[in-house]
């Protein structure tokens, strides 16, 4: 794939990452000066448990659509497409229908056994529809990023952020918000999002039930089931410490982390949410065209990129994020602002697995990364109980930073021996070091206000690491060298 190709997908995936940033930003302070503390509290739980039940309900087949899609445009497995759309159909109907069934027993039976929170059960009920909807339209979603229609699926996305952000405010201003609005505005949003989703898929939205094919369904979730236990997993490393934070420090020192990781959490929903759907599906789709030689050099010219742009931002978001966060919540949240360095490189380490395990997406081998997740979780989790009583949240944050770190490196030892990404050391080293030097003369200076510390910080910080990429990078230098002319042409009357 061209590399004007590639970036045009990254812009997309960017653009609604950033659109989704920006509405979190604009809901943070609504959200929580418009809900009371007990309030906030179940609806971070509901949304928790929304994410996890959403992530094991899908089995792993949103990954799979991606992964044979691939092989079936390039006839290189013996089914067709319509028999792909009518399997894929059949099997998220399915998933949707048993995955909210699962919710409700979850908010109906289990969880008023042992929660305090007396209407739990109709705030499951409500946002059991989330479940259904989302999983009914991941089948829609993923293939269209399949097909590389990254504008249709940003679309869908930042429709559904900016209507729920939308939303959330007429309730405010009209009436009171409490939780059972909050998941009324969610519902309505995700069913937008979708509907737009399948309109624009309209055209090749196909099911036939003599179509449906049980080989590829059992192949598809053979290859994709190992990938939901890693997602989930993920979510695992993610959430854990934050029930044992709350069980062993209180209920304030997970506020503290909470509101820090979640804003650290934008990094995700900027950067890695658009690098994972544009990229995977372009090297699975050149692996299957072009090869193994193209398909090496695209990832070792991708991770390269990566690493000597991605350290300095994670640095200088670092740097700033403190008082971006004192400036939206105040500076009751201070405290925490110590993980954000931490979360911050573990979301880093995060990103880039997406080049390093390639190796193990393009030959189907997902098992090791369910084991190595697995491991992972459970070092997490160990850790965590002996580091937080004695370390507090920046105990959690740094296992949060170590456990990725032995998962990646785990991931890649397996990886490489399928694909092997050529890794450039000279320049990370040094991008590395530059960006630590930055870091900690940066962090020794205060200048007054939260305002004054952002914007010089933050200029500072950024002119000096970008000038250091400048005169390392051959390959950014040419691309900003040819911006304007690009802008110019792009700008130019027709």
């Amino acid at each position: 794939m061209p590399a004007t190709r590639l970036i045009h997908h990254l812009r997309n995936y960017a653009s609604a990452g950033l659109l989704s940033a920006v509405v979190g930003l604009i809901s943070f302070p609504i959200m929580t000066r418009n809900l009371s503390v007990a309030d906030y509290g179940i609806v971070g739980l509901i949304s928790i448990s929304l994410t996890l039940f959403i992530a094991i309900g899908k089995l792993g087949m949103q990954h799979a659509v991606v992964r044979y899609f691939a092989q079936i445009k390039n006839g290189n497995i013996a089914y067709d497409l319509k028999q792909m759309n009518s399997t894929v159909s059949g099997v998220f109907i399915i998933l949707a229908v048993v995955s909210t069934s699962l919710f409700l027993f979850m908010g109906f039976q289990v969880l008023p056994g042992f929660l305090q929170y007396e209407n739990i059960s109709s705030l499951f009920l409500l946002a059991s529809g989330v479940v259904f909807v989302r999983l009914l339209g991941s089948s829609i979603m993923n293939f269209l990023r399949a097909q590389q229609r990254s504008a249709d699926v940003a679309i869908a996305q930042s429709l559904a952020r900016f209507l729920n952000m939308l939303l959330i405010i007429s309730v405010v201003l009209t009436s009171v918000l409490d939780p059972h609005s909050v998941l009324i505005c969610l519902f309505i949003a995700e069913l937008v999002g979708v509907g737009f989703a399948v309109y624009q898929y309209r055209s090749e939205l196909y099911f036939k039930r003599s179509a449906v094919s049980g080989p590829l369904a059992k192949a598809m979730l053979f290859y994709g089931m190992p990938l939901m236990m890693l997602e989930s997993l993920s979510l695992v490393l993610r959430l854990s410490d934050r029930y044992l934070i709350e069980a062993m420090l209180g209920v304030n020192e997970l506020g503290q982390y909470s509101a820090s990781y979640n804003l650290t959490g934008y990094l995700d929903i900027i950067i890695l949410a658009a690098l994972l759907q544009a990229i995977r599906p372009v090297y699975v789709q050149m692996w299957e065209s072009s090869g193994v030689a193209r398909t090496r050099e695209f990832l070792s010219r991708g991770l390269h990129l990566y690493a000597i742009v991605g350290i300095p931002f994670v640095v200088m978001f670092s740097v700033t994020s403190p008082y971006l966060l004192s400036f939206l919540a105040g500076p009751k949240y201070a405290l925490g602002t110590v993980v954000i360095p931490y979360v911050a490189l573990s979301f880093w380490l995060e990103g880039a697995m997406i080049f390093l395990a390639a190796g193990l997406y393009i030959f189907k081998n997902t098992k090791v990364l369910m084991y190595s997740s697995l491991a992972a979780a459970v070092m997490n989790v160990g850790l965590n109980v002996l580091l937080i009583p004695h370390y507090g949240i920046a105990g959690a944050a740094a296992v949060t930073v170590f456990s990725y770190a032995v998962f990646v490196l785990s991931v890649t030892f397996s990886s490489f021996k399928y694909v092997k990404v050529d890794i450039k050391w000279k320049s990370p080293l040094i991008v590395s070091a530059s960006s630590a030097f930055v870091f900690v003369c940066l962090k020794q200076v205060d200048l007054g206000g939260d305002a004054t510390n952002f914007l010089v910080k933050g200029i500072c910080g950024s002119v000096v690491l970008a000038l250091v990429v400048w005169v390392l990078e051959p390959q950014v230098r040419t691309w900003l060298q040819a911006l304007p002319a690009r802008v110019l042409r792009r700008s130019a009357p027709l």
